[in-house]
């Protein structure tokens, strides 16, 4: 039997709904942390824009947001700022 691959689907920018996770620790300032990221991406973006979920130990936060993104590089620009931070622990 061939197995045979599958390339992953193509983005087409821009894209009005693309999926950002971010998984950080629990702190008061990493929602806005967060939101004050994106934001610069897509101006339509709260606070209350995200979903939240907290680990079953309640050690980890994680961020998810549909938003726009105008072009690929934006995406590159706002992981590489996300991860900046010590809080976070992963961008999906």
């Amino acid at each position: 039997m061939q197995v045979t691959r599958q390339d992953p689907p193509k983005i087409t920018f821009p894209c009005d709904d693309y999926v950002i996770k971010v998984v950080g620790d629990v702190h008061e300032g990493f929602k806005p942390f967060v939101h004050s990221i994106l934001v610069r991406y897509d101006a339509r973006l709260y606070e209350s824009s995200f979903s939240v979920s907290t680990s079953r130990n309640g050690r980890f936060e994680s961020l998810t947001v549909r938003m726009r993104i105008e072009h690929e590089d934006h995406l590159t620009e706002l992981f590489e700022a996300l991860k900046a931070d010590e809080r976070v622990r992963m961008v999906l």
